[in-house]
């Protein structure tokens, strides 16, 4: 099942995101962040009990932007059959 969505929501995407269409970002690396958008995992434990929303993102259970680049090369590194 494919989400629809409205004419106004793919504008605000792609104006926020920088895009001229969604098949632009289709074509994007998934991970291009920076640090400065790194989260701090201590400020997001301070929070965990107020916040709705990830139960993993408030346990500190996601990688960080450095951690990120490490995992990826790790999983470069295999070699495959």
């Amino acid at each position: 099942m494919s989400a629809q969505l409205s004419e106004k929501t793919k504008e605000t995407i792609c104006r926020t995101l920088g895009a001229t269409s969604l098949s632009e970002l289709q074509e994007r690396p998934y991970q291009a962040l920076s640090a400065e958008a790194d989260v701090d995992r201590d400020k997001a434990a301070l929070y965990a009990d107020r916040n709705r929303g990830s139960v993993r993102l408030n346990a500190g259970h996601y990688f960080t932007v450095k951690e990120y680049a490490e995992h990826i090369r790790n999983m470069q590194a295999v070699r495959l059959p």
